[in-house]
């Protein structure tokens, strides 16, 4: 039992990443941090889990009135099958999809439109892709990850997202 739990954690690899993300508009841009493991299942396949967070927070105000008050909070659980390309297993690229639970919080108010509230949780396709370099025993990627599409249906119009969230940053796998 004991090596069956060694081979095991080997395999598995805990990570945290710093990201740039935004919204489907691209009007909310930020940093946002993810959180995982990967788990290797053989050296060209393996599964990975992430949670992610992106929050913004938008207060304009100019001479004239004009204003813009927003926020803007993407909670994101993840699970991706994800294929490494590279010969070599802590090097190289890889691409993953799979699904994910995405809870949206959008507020927004200006001088120009009364505003809106939206608040959402979905299940969505979620892809990653990205380049693995190797530090030591360890792992840098850059990589960009992906949610989306969302389409929302209602008796007046029919709102259709093709990404939902998108972001492009790098994740220290240990």
């Amino acid at each position: 039992m004991l090596p069956a739990a060694v081979s095991a954690q080997h395999r598995l690899r805990p990570y945290a990443g710093l990201h740039g993300s935004g919204d489907a508009q691209m009007y909310y841009l930020g940093p946002s941090g993810q959180i995982g493991a990967d788990y290797r299942i053989k050296d060209s396949w393996g599964l990975t889990t992430y949670g992610h967070y992106f929050r913004r927070r938008i207060d304009r105000k100019e001479a004239n009135n004009q204003f813009e008050k927003a926020s803007f909070d993407c909670l994101t659980g993840a699970v991706l099958v994800q294929f490494y390309f590279g010969g070599k297993p802590n090097r190289g690229f890889f691409a993953g999809a799979g699904v994910a639970v995405q809870r949206v919080e959008d507020d927004f108010v200006s001088d120009w439109n009364p505003g809106w509230y939206d608040l959402r949780s979905d299940v969505l396709p979620a892809i990653r892709f990205g380049y693995a370099f190797p530090v030591g025993s360890h792992q840098l990627t850059a990589e960009l990850n992906a949610t989306g599409p969302y389409q929302e249906r209602t008796v007046y119009y029919t709102h259709t997202e093709l990404i939902t969230q998108l972001s492009v940053g790098t994740r220290f796998i240990w």
